[in-house]
């Protein structure tokens, strides 16, 4: 390039203003694209909140009313829980002066764990790395919640109801759930056609009182991880395919001498039930508290294939681990492996039982508290 000398005079002055003018343009277009680079026109789902009710956050949902008291279980139906000094669930203040959703002063719900359930293993999942995170604000909604919107994100909500999901790739997240009672209900469902994908992470689920046909999180083709649920009849039920359950903390089920959902007989009380479905994996949860069984794999609605057990650490029940074909003939597929059995069943040493005609793919299960194999019972 070559550069040319402009003579002193008009023409000098001409020149050295059109190249400042220039400059300022060409400054002024980079500035713009600076500033279009960093900033995001398009907020993001779970910041839209434009179509919530006031006490609401994370999308566009349909509102139910709020179960009238008359649905509060009897006294009849609460008095012939089994006792445990773990019994009764733990509250939270929903006076009007919380209903922002802070805990308040020396109710912190994390701190420690409730009575009857022993104290996490090293490395298990616990109060520290489940449910709500504790600094976590909740806003307060009354009454069930069902999601139609595809895609839709709810976070930091306190719900005083159940939860519903209808359309598929739903996240709830940082979530307490408090689930009325006086029904055989669910306190997290997408046990439906339309419900598919669903992510639940760190979210808290409980009855409301203690009283019989409450489960915690129930359907097929969804995730639950990082979460707490307590205080129920079963804590999880599958009814079908592509689930998976991960870093979750279950204890302290709810158990009934008379349940009118098992006519008249005694509750049956699971941490996980699989009635149904394939392509299940339990990895690295915590069970503490059932009394019929830990994991219980019946074919009660359809067959069930290749269920993967691992790196948990399970008790409860009369046996831990319960495999049971209904009728339905072999189930094919079931690997449970590198887990650690607590001794605390109702049958000694019944870590898990299954039929001859199921065949199970079992290594590196050990007892908690020998570090001895466990072996298989026949049932």
């Amino acid at each position: 390039m070559r550069l040319l000398a402009v003579p002193p005079g008009p023409s000098r002055i001409l020149v050295l203003g059109i190249s400042a003018v220039a400059t300022v343009v060409a400054l002024s277009s980079t500035y713009v694209l600076t500033r279009a680079q960093d900033e995001d026109p398009a907020p993001r789902t779970e910041r839209n909140y434009a179509n919530l009710p006031p006490d609401d956050f994370g999308g566009p949902v349909t509102l139910t009313p709020a179960p009238s008291s008359s649905a509060s279980p009897s006294a009849s139906s609460t008095s012939s829980v089994r006792p445990s000094p773990g019994a009764t669930p733990r509250t939270r203040s929903s006076d009007p002066a919380n209903r922002s959703g802070d805990r308040p002063t020396g109710q912190e719900p994390r701190e420690g764990e409730p009575l009857g359930s022993p104290p996490p293993g090293a490395g298990s999942p616990g109060p520290r790395d489940t449910g709500v995170p504790p600094k976590k604000k909740l806003r307060t909604h009354r009454g069930d919640l069902i999601i139609r919107t595809p895609g839709q994100v709810v976070d930091g909500l306190e719900v005083h109801g159940r939860i519903q999901v209808e359309a598929p790739n739903v996240t709830i997240r940082n979530t307490l759930v408090i689930v009325p009672t006086g029904s055989e209900t669910a306190g997290i469902s997408n046990n439906n056609d339309r419900g598919a994908g669903m992510l639940v992470s760190n979210v808290e689920v409980r009855a409301e009182n203690a009283a019989p046909g409450v489960n915690g999180v129930v359907g097929h083709d969804f995730t639950l991880q990082n979460s707490e649920v307590h205080h129920v009849t079963d804590q999880v039920h599958i009814t079908g395919s592509n689930v998976t359950v991960r870093d979750n903390w279950f204890h302290d089920n709810y158990h009934f001498e008379s349940d009118p959902y098992q006519d008249g007989g005694a509750s049956h009380d699971d941490s996980i039930q699989i009635i149904g479905g394939s392509n299940i994996t339990i990895a690295d949860n915590r069970f503490t508290g059932a009394y019929n069984a830990g994991v219980q794999i019946t074919q009660s609605i359809g067959d069930v294939s290749d269920v993967t057990i691992r790196d948990n650490l399970l008790g409860g029940g009369g046996c831990t681990v319960n495999v049971a074909e209904k009728s339905r003939g072999p189930i094919r597929g079931v690997e449970i492996r590198d887990n650690r059995f607590l001794s605390d069943q109702r049958i000694d040493g019944c870590a898990i039982i299954h039929p001859s005609s199921t065949k199970i793919s079992h290594s590196g299960n050990v007892w908690d508290d020998t570090g001895r194999p466990v072996t298989l019972t026949r049932g």
